[in-house]
């Protein structure tokens, strides 16, 4: 199409665009020619028609065809219906009293019935924004922003004009709480229904989006998984639908109680009763002789070196470090509320039987019962207390700030602990592992690992049922009007097909590095030092190479000290690979690359876009949530009775799928890295009916084929 004085970007948008169905030219001068026939008729009844008068606006149409190169075969398009175009393709008419007639006529009569013949004709153009459509129907029908705002009014809608104003520009597009108005529009336009809704970009909805009257942290979380008329429905269906939510999205599957419950009236997060080292956090600070302790004993245990005159066997790393932290913090922190004065905070406090009983139960009320959780902290506290390597035991400073404290701490406590430094320790240490015993049995009897997961673990084919969410978000990705979110999507997307894929562990994605296609890979020497893998192009293939020294389980026969995976290119899996990279760098933005495979966006609270443990699982466990459990008041999500889960779950699933397919737990501990053992107490959830089953009707059909029809 030509179209002579149109701007450059104006004519590149017009041989852009693919009109799949419209009015030709041809028809057009069909129309006008009836249409002014018809006038003519009605202006003066009985008398023959004016063949002059109906000549002028038939030519003034073909000589607009002309003047912008327009053949009969063409589409009517934005040279006569639109604004932009539409001035300059009339100048192209000339400036001559004929073209000044012509003008006139276009302006009165061919532009308005060309407009009108469109909009009763629903024409939609290929490649046309939401903004542009709805501009170019609200123009055919006649109506400003205002009108069509006033217009919605009457049915209790009514959008800002400068929102209208906004769309049409494509400064932004109908959030959830107004993409409600655009069927209403559509009405007032008098379009088919859904010529507008097609073309609302897919995009998450933001917590303003609807009215649950909830704190906006809150509300930030559960929106997306809100329907789009949830402030229109009833109060009893917008308190079940956030019930739903807050079961089946915001909690995660629960421990069984001693009341048989998965909760229990008065559950408090414990969290919150922490200390902390953040003085920012809202938590309270540890005191600086508790903190100095501290200090001590991560210098101890994270060292390359051991410290002089004393003795360990094994280094933590940063992971290990932190987790101990944390777990000691918050175990200060809870023998503060029990009644530990501030000035006698000290792990020295683990020595004392009573101390460690008080914490249990303290724990065990306020969850509603006995939780492995309870076990983390006393494991680290054991460790310290080994008779041979523990940090606690080769410092006797320890024992100084013990002191009789009434329901606590003993004065037989105390003074073994100033006496007999060694026995204090051994003592400490044998009630520690027995309490350690005793609370994990308990803890064990209620919790199922598998629960979150049973929908897809009690599938014949596990793994095919969890690709779902694969497809899942495939069909929901947002489009590039929201780089983003499209780059949150495709992280999302990797996570699942490269934890499918690898079956590591989450610090081995979490932690794995990237090979800049214009870089040299790794040397083996340097990935064993950083226990880190990396992922790389060689040309063909995409390939994961991991030392032995990142996994966890380092010193098993299943571990090479070099391991070398070729990812399969299955299912588009290396372009979007290739996708994924791309739009990583809308993630990072200005920041500094950290260089690791997965990234997240630097918020007021993180320093780094490298993921640690913590923000890992919750961005995993966010793709579950959003893709993964199907919710039935938006009919999103793969499947049916999926619960929230972390990335290790991923490792359940290959796990039970490969038994189930092979009936045996060789291939499944290969899959994992791991040993067979490893699988079968841990990993397989293959249930002694299912086994049974396959048994039985290997046994059976063997008979049945030997005795035909037996």
């Amino acid at each position: 199409m030509k179209h002579k004085q149109v701007q450059p970007q104006e004519a590149e948008y017009i041989d852009q665009r693919h009109e799949t169905s419209a009015i030709t030219y041809e028809s057009l001068l069909l129309h006008v020619r009836e249409r002014r026939r018809v006038d003519l008729e009605n202006e003066h009844p009985g008398r023959a028609t004016n063949i002059n008068a109906l000549s002028n606006t038939t030519r003034s149409l073909t000589a607009f065809m002309e003047a912008n190169g327009l053949s009969n075969t063409e589409n009517v398009g934005d040279e006569l219906v639109g604004t932009t175009h539409w001035d300059s393709a009339l100048k192209a008419l000339g400036q001559d009293k004929t073209a000044k007639r012509r003008r006139a006529e276009m302006n009165v009569r061919v532009r308005p019935w060309a407009i009108k013949l469109i909009r009763a004709s629903n024409v939609m153009y290929d490649g046309e924004s939401f903004g542009e459509r709805l501009y170019r129907f609200r123009e055919a029908a006649g109506l400003s922003q205002s009108d069509l705002a006033n217009a919605l009014a009457s049915n209790g809608r009514k959008p800002a004009p400068t929102a209208i104003n906004n769309w049409e520009k494509r400064y932004s597009n109908p959030g959830a709480r107004n993409s409600s108005y655009i069927s209403d529009i559509e009405k007032v336009l008098g379009i088919s229904p859904g010529a507008l809704l097609e073309l609302l970009p897919s995009s998450p909805y933001r917590s303003e989006s609807h009215d649950t009257g909830l704190p906006r942290s809150l509300q930030r979380r559960i929106t997306q998984h809100l329907p789009t008329d949830f402030n229109e429905r009833s109060l009893y269906e917008q308190d079940e639908i956030l019930a739903w939510v807050s079961a089946n999205i915001l909690s995660t599957p629960k421990e069984i109680l001693e009341d048989e419950s998965t909760s229990k009236e008065g559950s408090v997060d414990l969290s919150i009763y922490s200390l902390t080292r953040n003085t920012r956090s809202r938590l309270k600070m540890g005191p600086a002789h508790l903190l100095e302790e501290l200090d001590e004993i991560q210098k101890f245990k994270t060292s390359p070196l051991v410290l002089s005159g004393m003795k360990r066997n094994e280094v933590w790393g940063p992971v290990s470090a932190m987790k101990a932290d944390d777990e000691l913090l918050a175990f200060m922190g809870a023998l503060h509320q029990i009644g530990l004065p501030e000035e006698m905070l000290s792990l020295s406090a683990a020595f004392c039987p009573q101390v460690i009983d008080t914490f249990i139960e303290w724990r065990r009320k306020r969850r509603g019962g006995y939780t492995r959780a309870i076990c983390k902290a006393l494991s680290v506290l054991e460790g310290l207390l080994h008779g041979e390597f523990g940090y606690i035991v080769q410092s006797p400073g320890f024992g100084e700030r013990l002191a009789p404290v009434r329901g606590l701490i003993t004065e037989a406590d105390a003074r073994l602990a100033q006496e007999n430094w060694i026995a204090a320790c051994t003592h400490a240490k044998a009630h520690l592992t027995q309490r350690i015993k005793e609370v994990a049995a308990v803890a064990a009897k209620g919790r199922d690992p598998f629960e979150a997961l049973m929908p897809v673990l009690e599938a014949e084919a596990p793994l095919n049922d969890y690709y779902k969410i694969v497809h899942e978000i495939r069909r929901r990705m947002p489009d590039d009007t929201y780089p983003v979110r499209k780059a949150e999507a495709l992280r999302g997307l990797m996570m699942l097909r490269l934890g499918l894929e690898l079956g590591f562990r989450q610090k081995n994605n979490r932690e794995l590095l990237i090979c800049p296609s214009d870089r040299v890979p790794r040397t083996w020497k340097v990935l064993t030092r950083l226990k880190r893998g990396e992922i790389s192009f060689d040309g063909s293939s995409w390939l994961v190479r991991m030392p032995g020294t990142a996994f966890k389980n380092a010193s098993s026969k299943a571990v090479n000290e070099e391991n070398t995976f070729v990812l399969m290119d299955q299912d588009g899996f290396y372009s979007e690979i290739e996708v994924y990279l791309e739009a990583r760098r809308s993630l990072l933005g200005n920041n500094e690359d950290p260089g690791t495979f997965f990234v997240k966006r630097i918020s007021k609270r993180s320093k780094t876009p490298e993921y640690n443990i913590n923000t890992y699982y919750e961005a995993f466990r966010a793709v579950i949530t959003t893709y993964g459990i199907h919710n039935p008041y938006t009919d999103r999500g793969a499947i049916r009775g999926l619960r929230p889960h972390g990335p290790h779950s991923v490792r359940h699933v290959l796990a039970t799928a490969s038994v189930k397919k092979t009936r045996g737990f060789s291939d499944a501990a290969a899959l994992l890295l791991d040993s067979e053992k490893m699988v079968r107490e841990a990993y397989a959830r293959f249930l002694p009916g299912q086994r049974h089953s396959l048994a039985r009707n290997v046994l059976w059909s063997s008979i049945f084929n030997e005795g035909g029809d037996a």
